[in-house]
């Protein structure tokens, strides 16, 4: 199978990045706050590198590149990431294709999946800053479809923002069900509580996820 997973939130949780503001020196109630512009810019491929990114945060703040390095350090490149999910990751690489699909900056992603050994686990690396486009934009998604036309399945904690597109593509769609995420539109074809839960659905599978 062909499988899509969102990377933040199902396979890594970021926190929130204006609980570091103080390593910047600002106020993390500030409005709008840099911290989120800097990251839109690079997400979104307006900034190519993440020297750029630095250079961007300092001058939004005024606080010296050595304090951005380290403000980047704890925050997109420290997300929690869950114990057992190199295990799950490495179980479904095993048997099915695996692409990571995010609204995140690709040198990024590359870095925190090498730190927990499971970056070979992925067949391709849809993301944000190399298709200059964010989810919901359907470039990505075309991106992430099979070239042979097997069966695809979009693991993600958002519906409304993620899989509802997601299920205009064929996609089967399966929800990572959290109390922060709106009210689906419609019903996920197929809910799980986390990643860990995805190898078990699977091979347990009656043909929901294969169309």
């Amino acid at each position: 199978m062909h499988l899509v997973l969102d990377y933040g939130n199902v396979i890594v949780h970021h926190g929130d990045e204006r609980e570091h503001a103080h390593r910047l020196g600002i106020d993390p109630d500030t409005d709008p706050y840099p911290g989120w512009l800097a990251y839109f810019a690079f997400r979104d491929g307006f900034l190519q590198s993440t020297a750029e990114y630095v250079d961007l945060l300092s001058t939004l703040t005024g606080a010296s590149d050595q304090a951005c390095r380290e403000y980047l350090d704890a925050t997109w490149l420290d997300p929690e990431f869950p114990a057992e999910h190199a295990a799950v990751l490495e179980a479904l690489a095993a048997d099915h294709t695996l692409v990571l699909f995010g609204n995140m900056v690709h040198p990024w992603v590359e870095t925190v999946l090498s730190e927990h050994g499971v970056l070979d686990c992925f067949d391709e690396l849809v993301v944000s800053s190399d298709i200059q486009r964010p989810k919901p934009h359907p470039r990505g998604y075309l991106e992430c479809l099979s070239e042979d036309d097997e069966p695809v399945a979009f693991v993600s904690d958002e519906y409304n923002e993620d899989l509802m597109m997601g299920e205009c593509l064929g996609m089967t769609s399966v929800w990572v069900e959290n109390d922060e995420d709106e009210t689906p539109y419609r019903e996920p074809d197929v809910t799980i509580s986390s990643l860990a839960d995805l190898p078990e659905i699977l091979a347990s599978d009656g043909g929901t996820l294969r169309g």
